[in-house]
């Protein structure tokens, strides 16, 4: 009797130790669980860290290359960005879109492109800078062509406007040294020959002689006398009453 209540003793005691080990057991386990989820969560955390500052080094490179699209390329590709490589990604686009109205004449399009960078990266830095100052020497060359073209303009139409009245000027002198040299009669005497009654609104202004031949321009005037219609230029010869229609 007694040694079967030590027997049962015995496996109870059995029993209990069997379940402390087996709760052990699960503790480390969880623990290890626990170890591992962390180290993987860490562990993809510094990849995805990598893989955004290898593109940002890469894209700085192609940068400096002037190959502004291969770097645009390169941060595209990434998964998870950083905020160096959205600012350097936002610079790129905005130099692109600078660059494209630059060189579409759109300058002032190009100029509000590059107002301002949000990355740190010196590579699009001076990328931008070399931009703005070749809008800005573009923008400089415009103007000064378009001011020079102006003053050019009104040096050609004062130049123009001289001539005009110097020949104006000319002509009108000549037209009254023609009529000082014009009698009355002469006139009268080739508007009888060709029909230029005055009743009819012909006017006829000498404008030339050359001995015994004089030149007359005619006009019309019309019904109510406001525009004066050129009839022809004539060469009218006092001596032989031979006329000529010469314009």
């Amino acid at each position: 009797m007694t040694t079967i209540k030590f027997f049962k003793k015995a496996m109870v005691g059995t029993a209990a130790v069997a379940t402390i080990f087996a709760l052990a057991g699960c503790g480390k386990q969880s623990a290890s669980s626990s170890d591992t989820s962390s180290s993987s969560t860490s562990s993809s955390v510094r990849s995805s860290e990598s893989k955004a500052s290898k593109a940002y080094r890469t894209a700085n490179k192609l940068i400096q290359n002037h190959d502004y699209e291969g770097a645009y390329e390169q941060l595209s590709q990434l998964n998870d960005h950083n905020a160096q490589t959205e600012a350097l990604a936002d610079d790129l686009q905005s130099y692109m879109d600078a660059q494209k109205a630059y060189e579409n004449g759109d300058y002032d399009g190009a100029k509000n492109n590059l107002k301002s960078q949000k990355s740190t990266s010196p590579a699009m830095r001076n990328a931008y800078a070399d931009l703005q100052s070749k809008v800005s020497s573009a923008q400089g060359s415009t103007s000064s062509q378009a001011s020079s073209s102006t003053n050019n303009g009104k040096q050609t139409n004062k130049q123009s406007s001289s001539t005009s009245a110097a020949t104006q000027q000319s002509s009108s002198a000549a037209n009254q040294a023609a009529s000082a040299a014009t009698s009355d009669n002469v006139v009268q005497q080739f508007a009888n020959k060709m029909g230029f009654s005055g009743s009819q609104g012909y006017q006829i202004m000498p404008t030339g002689k050359t001995g015994n031949v004089y030149k007359f321009e005619v006009r019309q005037n019309n019904s109510d006398n406001t525009v004066a219609s050129l009839i022809g230029i004539y060469q009218y010869n006092s001596q032989t009453g031979a006329v000529t229609k010469i314009a």
